[in-house]
């Protein structure tokens, strides 16, 4: 099973029955969903192992099922670990289309902190304040969305790039931990499936791949 963009090509292996008579393998796996942790999908990203990530199989040749970005989501332990008393819970939801027709929905998440050197134990947002956060939290995700093509919006999900915006931008307007983040994200509908799109996906290597030529080059010169 191959993903996308990621530093590892072949993420998992998945079974399926023999092709017997007018029943084809390719079928029973077209349109399979898998979901596999960050950390199986790159390298040195252990610390990120909350984070899920949902591939669809579009298209098989031979043993290969080529993959697409189906969803996201994080672990609830993940999701309880953050949650806690004395703090106010901010979120908010948008749907957008990206540039490449992709119709997306996406959950944000925020909390609040305490200020520096505060006595009081609690730190809740007023109820104007958190409608202003969350207005923020949609425009900013809203833009994101519209402007970038499926791919690129991936990449933004992993680096965290949306969270880091949201918690610099909406902590102006009431102090925010530094835990904002997109918490989900549902792919609601697709544009027509084409294939030249999806091979367009695997044209550059993964990570893995990149380095080898570069060190066997080097072996080369030394000898």
């Amino acid at each position: 099973m191959l993903a996308p963009g990621f530093d590892k090509r072949t993420i998992t292996l998945t079974p399926c029955n023999k092709t017997a008579g007018l029943v084809n393998s390719a079928d029973s796996l077209r349109g399979r969903v898998f979901q596999i942790s960050l950390a199986d999908c790159n390298n040195q990203s252990e610390a990120n192992n909350w984070r899920k990530l949902k591939f669809v199989i579009d298209e098989i040749k031979g043993f290969d099922c080529y993959t697409n970005f189906h969803g996201m989501d994080i672990t609830r332990d993940k999701a309880c670990s953050m949650i806690k008393k004395w703090y106010s819970l901010i979120e908010a939801f948008v749907q957008a289309k990206t540039s490449d027709g992709y119709i997306l929905r996406m959950f944000c998440i925020a909390f609040t902190k305490k200020t520096y050197k505060q006595v009081k134990a609690t730190c809740y947002a007023k109820a104007s304040h958190q409608k202003l956060i969350r207005k923020k939290m949609m425009e900013i995700m809203q833009s994101t969305v519209q402007k970038s093509t499926l791919k690129e919006l991936v990449k933004t999900l992993i680096k965290e790039d949306i969270g880091k915006q949201i918690q610099k931008e909406c902590s102006k307007i009431f102090p925010l931990q530094d835990n904002c983040m997109i918490r989900k994200v549902k792919i609601l509908k697709k544009p027509k499936f084409d294939l030249t799109k999806l091979m367009e996906l695997y044209k550059d290597k993964p990570e893995a791949e990149k380095s080898a030529p570069v060190n066997n080059e080097g072996n080369k010169l030394a000898e």
